[in-house]
């Protein structure tokens, strides 16, 4: 608990802020690819992640899925809290995509907390302009790029997250993310593959050339 005290003093320089976290949230140890948020759901808890990544994803009428965006260590999720705090359901939803420790703030916790310390607040302002930016960013790559240049986008994404050439992930993964076919996610890592930018193997994608 030390080195969570600690890490959470990085981002809190207001220890009593630190200390209610720690003395009123759950830590949790939380495999990849676990569902931790449904849509439509009312929040509980909000994540703040120590170690590992939590994708957000929003699933549509005819079922397709999209990636929103990633939570990284020392962030939160912000669609989890503006539902929390206001009571309403969640219009995504999230996974981890890593193992994923975590400490779990109830909602109740987090309106008191928010209430009461300044450095809360400036925690969630910041937390929903990187959100919002992405999201435009986002809504930007589908409005105005082709599917060829958001797979790139994508892979050099989770090379960057991975911090290594063999990135761990499936075609229909890449396809949910990209809120697309498989068939289209397929083609286009076939055609990469041509280019011998990548080596494509079972469940995973090796770069091999700058993409």
């Amino acid at each position: 608990m030390d080195k969570i005290e600690r890490f959470l003093r990085k981002r809190f320089s207001d220890g009593q802020l630190v200390k209610e976290i720690l003395a009123k949230s759950k830590f949790m140890e939380i495999p990849a690819h676990t569902r931790i948020l449904e849509q439509d759901a009312y929040v509980a808890v909000v994540p703040y992640v120590y170690e590992g990544r939590i994708k957000v994803m929003r699933r549509g009428e005819q079922g397709k899925e999209v990636l929103l965006y990633y939570i990284h260590p020392g962030e939160s999720c912000a669609l989890s809290i503006v539902a929390g705090l206001t009571r309403t359901q969640s219009v995504a939803y999230a996974e981890t995509e890593s193992d994923t420790k975590l400490l779990s703030i109830p909602v109740d916790v987090l309106n008191d907390l928010h209430t009461r310390f300044p450095q809360c607040n400036e925690f969630f302002l910041t937390l929903f302009r990187d959100r919002f930016r992405e999201i435009v960013f986002f809504i930007d790559s589908v409005a105005f790029k082709t599917m060829d240049f958001r797979l790139v986008q994508l892979l050099k994404q989770k090379q960057e997250q991975e911090q290594n050439n063999m990135i761990p992930v499936t075609h229909q993964q890449l396809a949910n993310e990209l809120g697309t076919a498989r068939e289209v996610v397929s083609r286009l890592l076939k055609q990469l593959e041509n280019e011998r930018k990548i080596i494509q193997h079972r469940s995973s994608i090796e770069i091999k050339a700058q993409l």
